[in-house]
């Protein structure tokens, strides 16, 4: 139905630049040979055994991001997080020993070399510097996937990025990418707030390294991750064996900090810079009111969109009202406060911004949903099923921003979180599976346009292979080309 997929986010260098490690002399290089593991063309498609190994502890050992799956599902444009694993992951409840190491490699794939690298890393910022020109290494270099050119090109603004969608040659198939950032403790921040709090000027002069000197600046930076970074409190993000071996309790549901509020409007500011904006996944509930707030006083008089780069709803009315106003669909999200209430969908709506949807299973469901989608042998039944799990988040979107009088399937696109140390909805394994979600989705939306999405009182009209082109590219690029 689509000619082309948009991810918002997800993280392909992840797992080639971390293998890069293993050897001294290949440090940060990305290889411009696929069948390379430190290529970021590299296709590593999972295996039954990865299959197996992800339904029962979760864990995902298998690329889901590389280049060559993002072809092969026609993911055209991207957005690529830039992320130096925190600290937090390396200074866990066992220790720095080989079974320490062990765990952390068989939760992220990372390569035994790179988890050494991080528990011993001074320097937060170094480290995204590198993966930053492991990027620029191939950029609009051509390689050869199936005997065939390929190539992809990062893209710093939309006019560059309308360019590669429209002038890319047949012949060698291009994939645009867009960087962003996630977590602001790459500026050198967090890395041991109770011992030794971070250095404002340091963070201030990275900034404007990263805005004045790169070539490709972050479009927007996810503010907050996994763990307190000294600028503003997170949400819990961790399950599973994670959560059991991870400590995230330090600074959790906090609000920010005087130093957080000065380096948002920092990245948000138009003199030092192009303006970095920013996403609110992984802060707080209340740091994102705080945020909320923020925009209406500093930023009244040039509104600045609010961005979820990869998120889902939870059902729930607001924070501080804490009850599932629309029942046909709010008993469906999962509830945890890592995912955003209904006011705020309203006011991310309202702000012009944008709500990538992930494809994490932890996230996109209840207990209960994930339940009645679970089961399922045959292939088709498993796609229609798991893909319920993302329409019902559309679904939920879809009333709570028509009964506030706004059009309902204007805010929606897709932020995979591929290869973010996620558990992929059963089917959707990688993006090259993705290129099924549109048909999947058009089942559920003809369902939906027939029956109860007559009542909504905007939007009630709209054809469902448009609502579906609008969460696979539309509203995504529409995005791109007023902000980016």
């Amino acid at each position: 139905m689509n000619n082309f997929i948009v991810d918002l986010h997800c993280h392909p260098a992840m797992k080639p630049y971390g293998r890069s490690f293993k050897e001294s002399s290949s440090t940060g290089t990305n290889s411009s040979n696929p069948a390379d593991i430190t290529s970021i063309w590299h296709y590593d498609q999972p295996s039954l055994k990865d299959k197996l190994l992800n339904y029962v502890t979760g864990l995902t050992k298998f690329r889901q991001a590389d280049l060559s799956s993002a072809l092969y599902g026609s993911v055209k444009v991207m957005t690529a997080s830039l992320y130096p694993l925190e600290k937090g992951f390396v200074k866990n409840r066992l220790g720095s020993g080989q079974l320490s190491d062990a765990t952390l490699n068989l939760a992220t794939g990372l390569g035994d070399e790179r988890v050494d690298f991080l528990q011993k890393m001074p320097d937060y910022f170094s480290d995204l510097q590198n993966e930053y020109n492991f990027y620029r290494q191939l950029h609009d270099t051509t390689v050869t996937v199936d005997g065939k050119p390929v190539r992809y090109k990062l893209v710093r603004n939309y006019t560059q990025l309308e360019d590669v969608l429209q002038t890319a040659d047949d012949a060698i198939p291009t994939i645009a990418i867009v960087l962003s950032i996630e977590g602001a403790h790459v500026f050198n921040c967090g890395l041991s707030p109770e011992q030794k709090p971070a250095d404002r000027g340091e963070i201030l002069k990275n900034i404007e390294h990263m805005k004045k000197q790169w070539e490709f600046p972050p479009f927007f930076i996810t503010f907050a991750h996994h763990f307190y970074n000294e600028l503003c409190g997170h949400a819990r993000s961790l399950t599973g064996i994670m959560a059991r071996v991870l400590d995230q309790s330090y600074k959790l549901d906090t609000g920010f900090t005087p130093l957080g509020v000065e380096i948002v409007k920092c990245l948000l500011s138009k003199k030092n810079g192009a303006r970095v904006l920013i996403d609110v996944k992984h802060m707080s509930p209340v740091a994102r009111r705080e945020y909320y707030t923020m925009l209406d006083k500093e930023f009244d008089k040039d509104p600045v969109p609010i961005v979820v780069s990869h998120g889902a709803a939870n059902g729930l009315k607001a924070y501080d009202n804490n009850y599932i106003a629309v029942r046909p669909t709010g008993v469906c999200m999962n509830p945890g406060s890592i995912n955003f209430f209904d006011d705020e969908l309203v006011r991310i709506a309202r702000s012009g911004g944008i709500f990538g949807l992930q494809m994490d299973e932890r996230r996109v469901g209840s207990k209960d949903a994930l339940a009645q989608a679970r089961g399922h042998v045959d292939r088709r039944k498993i796609l229609y099923h798991r893909s319920k799990l993302i329409w019902n988040q559309l679904e939920h979107i879809a009333y709570i921003l028509s009964a506030a009088g706004i059009y309902p399937w204007g805010l929606a696109a897709i932020g995979s979180d591929y290869d973010g140390i996620i558990d992929p909805l059963n089917g959707y394994w990688t993006h090259e599976d993705l290129q099924f979600m549109d048909d999947y989705l058009l089942k559920h939306a003809y369902n939906f346009m027939q029956g109860n999405g007559k009542n909504l009182s905007i939007g009630n009209n709209t054809d469902p292979e448009e609502i579906v082109s609008r969460v696979m590219n539309i509203n995504a690029m529409e995005f791109f080309k007023r902000n980016f």
